[in-house]
């Protein structure tokens, strides 16, 4: 899982033989190298050379552009005879779109992708402290007559145990040591959970494996990626199930934007995990050696080749790191030892008692036309936002994307949501403005000029109550409500002038640097429509994790008036206790 280098030829041949959604010239490494020609030499997070051929020139032609125009510049420093601004502006929806991947998720989904990827450093921890893939591997025993030596938990022999797979599963002692590891106090756990999880994912994973035109068992690559986990992100910032970096993520069709992360859906990164593997047991000619490639990069397999190694088990039994990785050594045994210990859990001591098994959700998929909050939709369709979120983990945001979206439901809400949503379509209330910080900003001052919650600029942008400063020259997305005055106003507003020493407010983590432009087109998540005159009162009861800004979200009511129903002069200052009911009105906002 490391950067990596590609040439420019085969990069033109891979971009052609990828998806037309394709999205950059990087290089394709879905947690390693791409499928590349032993003569690598560009690196991954670079452009490669201008094409000269014509086949090098359409290549780069089906690629949109990566960068926004040029813009006028806003100076950072005013002179100091001129009053400090607050600088505002509205984003168009190009400009929502081509907005960085890099700016960090909604707390409740980073909270998500924290959790899983702490399980997954953990487990490579505890791998790396038993030092089990630093065996060096022997050559797999033949098949024979009896039972299998180093697995007696298993009562056939070794011929009738490949027959049950449809990729090539073999037994020496670095496969039996990755078993014991799983058997291990170190990896049982994990392995358990990724049981749990295998339940809901294998049989989708296996037909779009057999639709794509590889072997089922193929399936046991994601299992030991990531443990079937959607929001699992590595050291080496790959993502998703099959953990794609994201130059290859993009390369096989996952978009990766401000909104959405592809990487994270499962059956989009299934298939193009399939499409990448498809390419390098093609170019390796070997199910053994792609794997590896996979991990390593096909690059330094080819140059494996190229020494005189014949195969993979030759290039693992290798000493040192002068033809594989440790990392990579343990790659191939680790995916047979999965395979053999899911296909037999309980002759290796995995009851079915302490497996929680998961069920894949049947859904439905409807079409939002543009930003709306995903508690508004969860309303309509009679169900919860964590459910969404469950169902479509490539969103990035508390709302769908600027942008027409298909979003998962579950099926049996399909129904409900049909009838609900013309009724409450018009109830959506939301546009983005973009904000450049300037000295002396705070994210209170800042929240105040454009009359929304500081909790919203948190959430929208990213950012944590803990955030640091923030950073003169960086933007921020403001959510807001339709039809504010402030965001309406085209000239820009001055803010007071800070004292000396006047310190900085937070710093969104990533906060980019952004060219000054002037205010532009609004964009308009949907119509604001008039309100229930008739309202009925109920209650709600707050759970862990709720705020004042989340609650009035999920009722698709302003947070102004939220308070004001319960008698809350200052949301800043008032304290949310678990447990407390909050007074709210049906049909209201």
């Amino acid at each position: 899982m490391r950067p990596i280098r590609v040439s420019a030829a085969l990069l033109s041949f891979l971009t052609l033989a990828a998806p037309a959604a394709a999205q950059a010239p990087q290089s394709p490494s879905a947690t390693t190298e791409p499928a590349a020609a032993p003569k690598a030499a560009a690196s991954a997070t670079t452009s490669a050379p201008k094409p000269s051929t014509p086949a090098k020139t359409a290549a780069v032609q089906a690629l949109p552009p990566a960068e926004l125009p040029e813009a006028k510049l806003v100076p950072a420093m005013p002179s100091p005879r001129e009053p400090i601004p607050t600088v505002q502006r509205m984003l168009e929806v190009a400009e929502l779109l081509a907005t960085p991947a890099d700016v960090p998720d909604d707390p409740a989904v980073a909270d998500e992708i924290d959790s899983e990827s702490a399980e997954l450093e953990e487990l490579r921890r505890a791998e790396e402290q038993s030092h089990v893939a630093d065996h060096a591997p022997v050559a797999p025993h033949q098949p024979g007559e009896g039972r299998i030596s180093l697995l007696p938990e298993l009562d056939h022999d070794l011929k009738s145990l490949q027959a049950e797979y449809d990729i090539p599963i073999e037994v020496n002692e670095a496969v039996r040591d990755y078993v014991r590891f799983f058997q291990s106090k170190g990896g049982r756990k994990h392995f358990v959970k990724w049981l749990g999880r295998s339940h809901r994912y294998m049989e989708r994973y296996r037909a779009i494996m057999r639709a794509e035109g590889l072997p089922e068992d193929t399936v046991f690559l994601a299992m030991i990626e990531s443990g079937f986990a959607n929001y699992a992100y590595s050291r080496a910032r790959a993502s998703g199930p099959w953990q794609f970096i994201g130059p290859t993520g993009k390369l096989f069709g996952l978009k990766q934007d401000f909104w959405v992360d592809e990487r994270r859906d499962p059956e989009k990164s299934a298939h193009a995990a399939a499409r990448y593997l498809k390419l390098l047991h093609q170019q390796t000619g070997d199910w053994r050696l792609a794997w590896a490639g996979y991990n390593a990069g096909v690059g330094r397999i080819f140059k494996a080749k190229a020494k005189g190694y014949g195969d993979f088990w030759e290039m693992a039994a290798t000493k040192g790191r002068k033809v594989l990785r440790a990392e990579t050594k343990g790659y191939v045994p680790k995916l047979m030892a999965a395979a053999i210990l899911t296909k037999h859990p309980e002759a290796f001591g995995f009851r079915k008692d302490e497996i929680e098994p998961q069920s894949w959700t049947e859904y439905a998929e409807v079409t939002i036309p543009s930003a709306t909050l995903l508690g508004v939709v969860a309303r309509a369709a009679g169900t919860t936002e964590r459910e969404l979120m469950d169902l479509n983990p490539e969103l990035r945001r508390s709302c769908t994307p600027p942008r027409s979206f298909k979003l998962k439901l579950p099926k049996e809400k399909e129904e409900t949501f049909a009838q609900a949503w013309p009724t409450m379509q018009g109830k959506v209330k939301m546009t983005f403005a973009g904000h450049v910080v300037r000295r002396g900003d705070t994210l209170s001052s800042i929240a105040h000029h454009y009359g929304v919650p500081v909790e919203g600029i948190l959430e929208m942008n990213g950012l944590r109550t803990s955030a640091k400063k923030l950073r003169v020259g960086s933007e921020l997305i403001i959510p807001k409500p339709l039809g504010s005055g402030a965001v309406a106003r085209a000239e820009p507003e001055p803010a007071e002038k800070p004292a000396k020493a006047a310190p900085a407010a937070e710093e969104p983590r990533h906060a980019r640097a952004t060219h000054g432009r002037e205010p532009i087109a609004t964009l308009v998540a949907s119509h604001s429509t008039e309100r229930a005159s008739a309202a009925a009162k109920t209650t709600l009861r707050v759970q862990q994790g709720d705020t004042l800004w989340s609650i009035a979200r999920r009722l698709g009511v302003e947070m102004n008036e939220l308070c004001r129903w319960n008698g809350i002069s200052n949301p800043r200052r008032h304290k949310l206790l678990v447990g407390a009911q909050l007074v709210v009105y049906a049909g209201r906002g």
